[in-house]
């Protein structure tokens, strides 16, 4: 099998930051990538609020708590799906758009999206935070690069993605990675975000508070860490996904023609 760099995924330093918003027991984990936060969240549970409390009560713990119910997976490329799957993190993984997810209305408790939004168009990634809140119950957690676009030009001006080369995992490469939108602090607290990490209260709390700060105003680059707390009342029972479309490679495909990549390795072909 060949393999490729078409794994877009945030930096590592983000997942102590992330996995420390984790509420409930399943998560959909929406642009997965090659399923770093479905392996971490299987196998780093006690690195969650909800398993560091098992831990600090053993004695007393639930053991229902112990792994989550459910980790769902989403991406829009086959490729990375099929990379997602190999270390069998994820209870399912689909082919879906971020903006046209497939998910009934409360179906998991967070729902994260790691770096997603900014490939999308403005319009298609606010009705992507729309249809978090429909999925979710508890939590929507996201990040976005703090500067996606060059602020004269309004464009990912970024040299690597203006790569003249026919070779079409190259141009599947540039295509997935450029930026086409960028929200600001001041935009996602507009939408109900909490921009930066919560502060709990405590002798460290300043210097927590500090940090915060820093990491979501400070220099130019980095990512922006928001969450939006929904706090729904618990579903009485929990939807199932409808009936694909269509199955590419295995996995159930829900992705609308209009949304697929515009340059995919042969690989990707649908099947028939």
């Amino acid at each position: 099998m060949k393999n490729s760099l078409l794994v877009g995924q945030s930096p590592l330093g983000m997942i102590p930051r992330i996995l420390d918003e984790i509420e409930g027991t399943r998560i959909l984990d929406v642009g997965c990538g090659v399923g770093v936060y479905g392996f971490m969240l299987r196998h780093r549970w006690q690195d969650t609020p909800i398993g560091w409390r098992q831990v600090r009560n053993y004695d007393g713990r639930d053991p229902r708590l112990d792994e989550p119910e459910l980790v769902s997976g989403c991406d829009l490329t086959v490729h990375n799906a099929r990379r997602a799957s190999h270390h069998r993190s994820y209870d399912e993984i689909v082919l879906a758009s971020a903006d046209a997810l497939p998910h009934p209305d409360d179906y998991v408790d967070t729902v994260l999206c790691i770096e997603v939004l900014e490939h999308l168009e403005k319009p298609a990634a606010l009705r992507a935070l729309r249809a978090f809140e429909r999925i979710a119950t508890k939590r929507i957690v996201i990040t976005v690069p703090r500067e996606s676009l060059d602020p004269h030009t309004g464009h990912d001006e970024r040299s690597f993605l203006r790569l003249s080369n026919p070779d079409p995992d190259v141009q599947a490469w540039t295509f997935a990675e450029t930026h086409r939108s960028a929200f600001t602090p001041a935009e996602l607290k507009a939408l109900g975000f909490r921009c930066g990490r919560k502060v709990e209260p405590g002798p460290r709390a300043p210097l927590h508070k500090l940090m915060a700060l820093w990491q979501t105003y400070g220099p130019p680059g980095g990512q922006l860490l928001a969450v939006k707390e929904l706090n729904k009342p618990a579903p009485a029972r929990r939807g199932e996904l409808p009936p694909p479309p269509a199955m590419t490679e295995g996995f159930r495909d829900y992705r609308p023609e209009g949304r697929r990549p515009a340059h995919t390795p042969g690989a990707e072909t649908p099947s028939a």
